[in-house]
């Protein structure tokens, strides 16, 4: 129940921070929570999946209110790929950058002060 409510937690505040910030929060983001969290186990998991649901949720926010649908199939039309190509690549982009960013901080803070 605490991991649900920590990662519930971090993917709102990724979902914010790029609704107000941009997408390079998501970066920051992660890069807080790997050196925050670097002692605890499933760091990277969580920051991954915390992103990955962070912009699920604008992209889910977005589909209800405008012209995602549209949208895809232009991109689908354009690419010659299926529309539900784009979606997945939109999310799964900020679920690599936070997971980096969390493995990049671990590691560093890991290696200044090993156990």
């Amino acid at each position: 129940m605490k991991w649900f409510l920590t990662f519930v937690a971090l993917s709102a505040l990724i979902a914010a921070g790029t609704w107000f910030g941009g997408w390079p929060v998501v970066a920051v983001i992660g890069a807080g929570w790997g050196a925050g969290s670097a002692r605890k186990r499933g760091v990277i998991f969580t920051a991954a999946l915390a992103g990955a649901a962070g912009w699920g949720a604008l992209l889910a926010w977005d589909a209800l209110t405008g012209p995602v649908g549209r949208l895809l199939q232009v991109f689908g039309a354009f690419s010659h790929l299926p529309g539900s190509a784009f979606v997945v690549l939109t999310v799964a982009y900020p679920a690599l950058l936070c997971a980096a960013a969390a493995a990049l901080t671990r590691g560093l803070v890991l290696f200044r002060s090993p156990k």
